[in-house]
């Protein structure tokens, strides 16, 4: 197997991973939701946010700057699409707090522990899908 294809395969699973990644923040999200008082769920919130956002900086690349794959997986159209899937991933977050502010004029019963972990939540999980979807179309 050649360096570009090493790379190629990588970047795939990397891009699937992405969107899994995404699918599985979700999920603890309605766990977390579902039983807020519990420490360990939370935690596990934090946690799963903590390394989706970790996952969205080319850390490998700064680690390893010399490896032959990793400069062809962090190329400048990965990068452009790291940009590309945080604005979106801005954008999201933004329009869910927006929307949080305009429905506490109907419902003033959401705390605020609930909204940060609801615009937290939507702003990483929508930064991921658009990377990983973006990945996979460059892919192709």
């Amino acid at each position: 197997m050649t360096v570009v294809e090493i790379a190629e395969r990588k970047g795939r699973w990397r891009a699937l991973g992405f969107l899994f990644l995404a699918a599985l923040t979700c999920a603890v999200m309605v766990v977390v939701r579902n039983d807020p008082h519990n420490d360990f769920k939370q935690g596990l919130w934090i946690g799963v946010l903590a390394g989706c956002m970790l996952n969205l900086l080319p850390i490998k690349r700064w680690l390893r700057p010399n490896d032959a794959v990793l400069r062809l997986l962090e190329d400048e159209g990965v990068t452009a699409n790291r940009r590309t899937s945080c604005i979106v991933g801005f954008w999201a977050a933004m329009a869910v707090a927006l929307l949080f502010a305009f429905a506490s004029h109907f419902d003033p019963t959401a705390g605020a522990g609930e909204v940060g972990q609801v615009v937290a939540t939507a702003g990483v999980v929508c930064a991921m899908l658009a990377f990983g979807i973006l990945e996979l179309r460059a892919g192709r």
